[in-house]
């Protein structure tokens, strides 16, 4: 696992969480037949949870972005065009539409937390997100959910565009089971990510750095 950034600077940064919905994680909503599987998600939901309701309990800000219904009346011209030209790329949700935009089993934002929804990959495609961010004046923030190659690393990357400072919380994002996709993920936390956009870090080492 990565190495702990010894010169970080941390704070009570508002945390971002990604998709933890049921169209992400929810065992009805997987798809074996083409080796869509959600076991390690639903694996790393408790250890989410516990740092939320800790975080919580700090004073830190807790922001959840979940998606539209993945379907083509609610998405982008773009997305829609790459699945129209590109069937080996269509992920359109195909039962229980409204279902799978809910949040998953355990996760209950509560007060104070905020609610967005996005209908492209990145959490900053909200305008009303980047609104709260210019309102507080954040530069920095945390960062977890799923699917790490892909919301998750959209949002990163936007937000690095935008100007903002981003501290990946490794054990607290995730992906699909696929060996390939893991793998990916590992590239992600311990070269790419620390190397060109941020920080990464467990909760625990930033939850210990933040003590300091």
């Amino acid at each position: 696992m990565e190495k702990l950034v010894v010169n970080a600077t941390v704070g009570l940064y508002p945390l971002i969480v990604v998709d933890l919905m049921k169209g992400c994680c929810s065992e009805k909503f997987e798809r074996p037949e083409i080796n869509i599987k959600f076991s390690r998600i639903r694996h790393m939901i408790p250890r989410l949870i516990k740092f939320t309701d800790e975080y919580r309990r700090l004073g830190g800000k807790i922001i959840w972005v979940r998606s539209t219904p993945w379907k083509e009346e609610y998405l982008p011209k773009n997305i829609n065009r790459l699945y129209r030209e590109n069937p080996h790329a269509t992920f359109y949700t195909e039962h229980d539409v409204e279902e799978s935009v809910e949040f998953y089993d355990w996760i209950s934002p509560q007060e104070p937390d905020e609610i967005f929804t996005k209908n492209t990959y990145s959490a900053f495609a909200n305008a009303h997100l980047q609104k709260l961010f210019r309102k507080h004046g954040w530069d920095t923030y945390l960062l977890s959910g799923v699917f790490a190659e892909a919301c998750v690393n959209a949002t990163l990357i936007d937000g690095f565009t935008k100007g903002l400072f981003t501290i990946v919380l490794s054990d607290l994002v995730e992906t699909m089971d696929d060996e390939e996709q893991q793998a990916h993920k590992k590239h992600l936390i311990t070269h790419q990510w620390p190397s060109m956009y941020g920080h990464v870090m467990t909760r625990s080492e930033f939850l210990k750095k933040l003590a300091e």
